[in-house]
Parts: C-alpha cells; sequence; structure tokens
C-alpha cells in the first residue's frame, strides 16, 4: 500500500496554491511513496523536506517491514513525537493511517490508503519546500518574488520582477517587452522567461543574436530551466537571476538546529479532510484516544427473603385446595356410579 505524507504549515497556515499533490480544499499537500525507506528531515537529501531550523538535517526515518511501516527517530535535537508521545532514538514505532507525527515544530500526517504515486519526487519535495519556505516569508512580510536583473551593459542596474507565476516575460529591445533593453546588439524580443513552481525557465526567441545561459547557447526550441550561477547573455547585456526563496531554503539547510525551549512546540493542526478517525481501542493502543468504556453490566436480581403469606399467597393457595377438593368429588362420583 503506498504512503503519504501530508505537511502541516507551522501555525496551521494555508498553503499557497499549486502545492505538490494538492488535492484541493483544504487539505494539506501531500507527497505519496511506493518503497522501503522515506527520509524525514531538513537536508536537501530529504526525500521530505522541512524547512525548518527545529527539524534535524536528518531528523526521522519511515521504513516498511512486514507489511508494516516503523518510525524511528534517528538521535534528532527536538525528538520526534507520535500525537503526544516522544519515541526513543532508533525504537521503532509502529504508524497507522491517520496518524500525527511532530518533528520539531513541524507536524506531518500520514495516510495509508490507494493514492496516486508522486511522480519525480526530488522535483516535487524540493518545490514542497520552497512553497512552505516562501509560505513564511510572505507571513513576516520579506519579498519572495523571484527577480532578474542586468549587472553588465548598457542597462546595468535595471531589474524585473517574476511576481507572477505563469506569466511569459520578455526580454528584447522592443518597447513592448517586460524588460526592455536599450541594447542595440538586442533583438526586439530576444528571450522569454517563465516562471513555473519553484523553476525559472528561459527560451531564446530566435532573433539575430543567439542567447546564451552560462556556457551554452540558449535553445531556441524549447524552454530550459536557469539555474544559478549561471548568467544570462542577451547582446551586450549580462542578466542574473535573484532567487530569494532559494537562498532562505539553502540557508535554513545548512544552518545547525534550533533547540525548542519547554512548551514552544505547536498544538496538533485540526484533521485535515477525509481524514480516518483515530478512536476506540486501537486509538488508545497507540496512546492518541481514549479507551471506549465497556458498557455497566446489568446488576443481579436480588433475592428476597421473605418470611411470611402475603394476601396474593393466600388466595393462591385456597384456589389450589378447592380444585383438588373438586376433582377428588368427581372422581368419587364416577366410581359410586
Amino acid at each position: 500500500m503506498p504512503l503519504s505524507v501530508l505537511v502541516h504549515n507551522p501555525g496551521n497556515a494555508p498553503t499557497t496554491g499549486g502545492s505538490p499533490g494538492r488535492s484541493g480544499g483544504d487539505e494539506p499537500p501531500r507527497l505519496t511513496f511506493d518503497g522501503d525507506r522515506i527520509v524525514l528531515g531538513r537536508g536537501a537529501f530529504a526525500d521530505v523536506r522541512l524547512p525548518d531550523p527545529s527539524v534535524s538535517a536528518r531528523h526521522a526515518t519511515i521504513r516498511a517491514s512486514n507489511g508494516e511501516y516503523l518510525l524511528f527517530d534517528e538521535g534528532s535535537t527536538n525528538g520526534t513525537y507520535v500525537g503526544g508521545v516522544r519515541l526513543a532514538a532508533q525504537t521503532p514505532r509502529s504508524l497507522r493511517s491517520g496518524d500525527r507525527i511532530r518533528l520539531g515544530r513541524v507536524w506531518i500526517e500520514i495516510r495509508t490508503e490507494a493514492s496516486p504515486l508522486t511522480h519525480d519526487l526530488p522535483v516535487a519535495t524540493r518545490e514542497l519546500a520552497l512553497r512552505l519556505v516562501e509560505d513564511a516569508m510572505r507571513a513576516i512580510g520579506d519579498d519572495a518574488t523571484p527577480s532578474i536583473s542586468v549587472v553588465e551593459g548598457p542597462d546595468m542596474g535595471i531589474s524585473l520582477a517574476l511576481a507572477e507565476e505563469g506569466r511569459v516575460y520578455v526580454i528584447g529591445r522592443g518597447e513592448a517587452c517586460s524588460l526592455a533593453l536599450q541594447d542595440p546588439d538586442a533583438s526586439r524580443e530576444h528571450v522569454q522567461v517563465v516562471r513555473r513552481g519553484g523553476a525559472v525557465l528561459a527560451q531564446d526567441l530566435g532573433g539575430k543574436n543567439r542567447a546564451a545561459l552560462g556556457e551554452a547557447w540558449l535553445a531556441q526550441d524549447r524552454a530550459v530551466v536557469w539555474r544559478r550561477p549561471a548568467m544570462l547573455r542577451v547582446g551586450r547585456s549580462v542578466l542574473a537571476l535573484a532567487e530569494p526563496v532559494a537562498d532562505a531554503l539553502a540557508e535554513l539547510e545548512g544552518s545547525d538546529d534550533e533547540a525548542l525551549p519547554e512548551g514552544a512546540a505547536p498544538p496538533s493542526p485540526p484533521p485535515s479532510f477525509g481524514a480516518p478517525p483515530a478512536s476506540g481501542l486501537a486509538g488508545a493502543a497507540h496512546g492518541d484516544a481514549p479507551l471506549v468504556e465497556p458498557p455497566s453490566p446489568v446488576p443481579p436480581r436480588r433475592i428476597q427473603d421473605r418470611t411470611g403469606w402475603s394476601a396474593t399467597d393466600v388466595a393462591v393457595a385456597s384456589t389450589a385446595i378447592l380444585v383438588i377438593a373438586l376433582s377428588a368429588a368427581g372422581l368419587y362420583w364416577l366410581l359410586k356410579s
């Protein structure tokens, strides 16, 4: 059975649209796996990247064993909790669908149900990490918008903010371009740039002078990912890409663990849409739901010790004696005749 990991934003804040695996409504984004081991942590190598300094680089792992999933804490700084119970390091804990797990101040939820597998997991988990960082930056008022700046050429110092995801921005000499250059060697429409998910894509529009990205010509038949620190050359101009969210993510992944003070952990988030119930005896066995008390036994009927005859008793006895006497008289009459 595939295993899905749903990531709740710190503070229960809703994530921005377009998160990997997001199914709509209020359900958190999810990543769905079908493997033997899932690494949870802040590091870039983790299968589920949780960009929060309270999460260790390699915080915990989920491992498949004999038809069930087991959770292990990997010696994290702030511990791994299922419900309110902290796991001992390297001590397995059996998981069931609907379990809530806290790593540092980040809550995740486990689902074992029929769900489509996440395609291209390395890309999807990076995009999810970038979304979480972007949400956190916007929540505190930091500018999270990627931008392009001219660092060499006649227009050095001008810049273009890629504010709208999915919008095509055109760079060239034309006045209607998103980034209009005064460079005489630039074509009227030289390059187009578009932001999709956590990546910025660039494509040469076939001008008289080809654009170069890093050490290679920029493709004209398809969009390619602009990966820093590569520079984009358009005519005599050199353009650099700034990605505040990616920079913040890299800084978080390389930072030391933040030790949470006593009582600083956030409460469990509210139930997700479609979450299985966690109650009854099974839940109590995991320490996250009360036992269902059995119904109180029916008290046995007391046997009364009666020492006297009631009026009812006398009436019943008298009737019985009368019936016996009549029967005897009738039998005597039949024998005599």
